[in-house]
């Protein structure tokens, strides 16, 4: 919630220091007679959060700003998360690339981090913004409690983000040994790019399944979308099954995640007040960043949680969040007879 408020008072601001970040972690690893990875790890794991919602929130605010067709902004949602996963890749491509090229080349993909760093500092700090905001910290909170803690179905929305949250996470904490398991032989590197591409199909499906003419409505092909990754992990969690069958049960399981994200983005954007949105999300994270402490972390070290243990638990979250979407359609319907009928 904190997060929250700074991004209330500046989106901008917030973006700017999601770059500063990402400027002080390559520059620390660029220099590898500094043994401070624990600092890094918290720096990154900073980051990873504010990137989660600044940008967001920083798109959303403007639109609305500029007066800008609705249409329009549920069409960047599926586009920030089809480019996300096309940057992941060529990010890789270039990382692979910078390594092979000297002796250590281990340092060069973080002075590359760094130089982008930079190059989006400059262009954040120049670009023109229209939002103003300086909402006191008092006057944040009570927005915040009234709008998401008790509102129903902005919960629901905060439980669904929080599982799909949890689910990702474990999802690629256990990918990998889960694939090797038994000793059994793969090529992680070739598999890997398999699904960012089924996430990038499932984000690229998103246009088709909202509108007048969609054939579901949004909730109703949300909650299927949650139902298929979380089923998709719930075989894996019974059974680990053959290298062939795992990789397209977790294929459908990015499909479903390319489909989900923008999906939520765009019930955020139709129930919750635009200033509340990082506050929102950055609240939704940290539930899901408690479950991943108490789950993947305690699974990680004593070996007192199997990781089928923690796949399942993801897929129940999944399944849960489903629901939840489930019960905010028919709340939503339940709500428009009784407007009818006044």
């Amino acid at each position: 919630m904190k997060f929250g408020w700074y991004i209330g008072r500046g989106p901008r601001r917030a973006c700017i220091f999601y770059w500063v970040l990402q400027l002080a972690v390559g520059a620390l690893k660029s220099f590898s007679a500094l043994g401070c990875a624990w600092i890094n790890n918290f720096i990154l794991t900073l980051a990873s959060s504010l990137f989660s919602f600044c940008f967001e929130t920083w798109l959303v605010v403007e639109h609305e700003k500029q007066d800008q067709k609705q249409d329009l902004l549920f069409d960047t949602f599926w586009v920030m998360t089809f480019f996300e996963s096309v940057s992941l890749i060529g990010s890789q491509e270039i990382t692979n690339v910078l390594v092979s090229n000297d002796d250590n080349g281990f340092l060069l993909p973080y002075a590359f981090a760094a130089t982008l760093s930079v190059v989006g500092i400059l262009y954040m700090r120049n670009a023109s913004s229209t939002t103003q905001h300086a909402s006191a910290v008092g006057s944040y909170q009570k927005s915040f409690f009234a709008h998401v803690l008790r509102d129903k179905r902005v919960l629901i929305l905060v439980l669904a983000q929080a599982g799909i949250h949890f689910a990702i996470s474990a999802f690629w904490f256990l990918w990998a040994p889960t694939i090797v398991a038994d000793g059994r032989y793969a090529q992680l590197s070739v598999i890997y790019p398999c699904f960012l591409a089924s996430r990038m199909l499932g984000s690229a499906g998103f246009p088709w399944f909202y509108g007048a003419t969609a054939p579901l409505r949004n909730e109703d092909s949300l909650t299927i979308a949650y139902i298929g990754a979380g089923l998709a992990l719930s075989i894996v969690a019974y059974d680990y099954q053959e290298i062939g069958t795992l990789v397209i049960l977790f294929c459908i399981f990015h499909a479903c995640v390319g489909f989900i994200l923008p999906s939520l983005a765009r019930l955020r954007t139709k129930y919750l007040p635009n200033e509340l949105r990082g506050g929102m999300m950055s609240f939704s994270l940290s539930l899901g960043n408690a479950a991943i402490f108490v789950f993947l972390l305690q699974g990680a070290h004593p070996r007192s949680i199997p990781n089928s243990t923690i796949l399942g638990l993801a897929s129940c979250g999944l399944l849960g969040a489903g629901g939840c979407i489930h019960m905010l359609r028919r709340w939503r319907k339940h709500t428009r007879q009784n407007a009818r009928s006044l």
